[in-house]
């Protein structure tokens, strides 16, 4: 049976909160989903914000449709995702994790946004798979993901049958297609070429206990900003996916915070 590279898969389609006249727009990360951004985003949205989650290209619903998506692709759904807010709301900003960070950021370094929040940005890690995937990827198109779904997918599943919800997890694909991180490498260096050229208000948050972005990542970003509303907030705890570590409450409020005092 020929599969269907197209199906979303089942929690992964991208979701609209109408709320007020500021709009956010929340990215999710590398080979993940919208449902990433669930819980931050109704977060935000029970505060009046109105929300719009996409599902960057290639994502949600095969690894073999990943793969085949360049950096620019994804981008063009965070930029979708802007217009889509300009037509209801007088202000947008973006925020985003880790990938999704880094999308936020180069929108708004391209003028398209009021503000940004980005989490867990990547910038510099220790994964030779990025920098050397062209090469990998003609012999070995996938590298499995240890230890799916992890304790993170358990414990968001035991979350989501808590709030009497569909426990389908993370929604995160079981294994990274090459290609994709070789593009991810590519988006990496394009981000970080252009930080200077954010001059919107700008939220940093990194972790102390991520295990994939180191926390010097968030020096090396502050250091590109030259916008004079910067701010930069610091988790002790968290891994990677802060929006549905233990620590996500604490984020939840950081972007609130940043967010809250600047809606005029």
């Amino acid at each position: 049976m020929t599969k269907n590279l197209f199906e979303i898969r089942r929690g992964a389609a991208p979701f609209l909160l109408d709320g007020g006249e500021v709009g956010c727009v929340c990215t999710h990360g590398f080979t993940a989903s919208p449902e990433e951004m669930r819980w931050l985003g109704e977060y935000l949205h029970e505060r009046g914000l109105t929300i719009y989650a996409p599902r960057l290209a290639g994502h949600g619903t095969d690894p073999d449709m990943m793969r085949r998506q360049q950096w620019m692709d994804w981008y063009e759904s965070v930029l979708d995702g802007i217009a889509l807010l300009r037509e209801r709301c007088r202000k947008v900003f973006a925020v985003g994790i880790s990938m999704g960070g880094l999308l936020s950021l180069r929108a708004a370094a391209a003028g398209h946004v009021d503000g940004v929040a980005a989490m867990a940005a990547p910038f510099r890690i220790p994964q030779p798979l990025l920098r050397y995937a062209p090469i990998i990827q003609r012999f070995r198109p996938y590298f499995p993901k240890k230890d799916w779904p992890g304790p993170l997918g358990k414990r968001v599943r035991e979350i989501q049958q808590a709030m009497g919800r569909e426990d389908y997890g993370r929604c995160d694909y079981d294994t990274v297609p090459t290609a994709s991180a070789g593009q991810l490498y590519v988006l990496m260096g394009e981000v970080f070429r252009h930080l200077h050229e954010i001059t919107v208000p700008t939220l940093l948050i990194y972790s102390k206990g991520d295990q994939t972005v180191p926390y010097d990542n968030m020096a090396l970003a502050a250091g590109r900003i030259p916008s004079v509303d910067l701010v930069q907030r610091t988790l002790e705890c968290s891994d990677h996916c802060i929006t549905q570590e233990i620590e996500r409450d604490t984020a939840y409020a950081l972007v609130w915070e940043f967010l809250s005092a600047r809606l005029d």
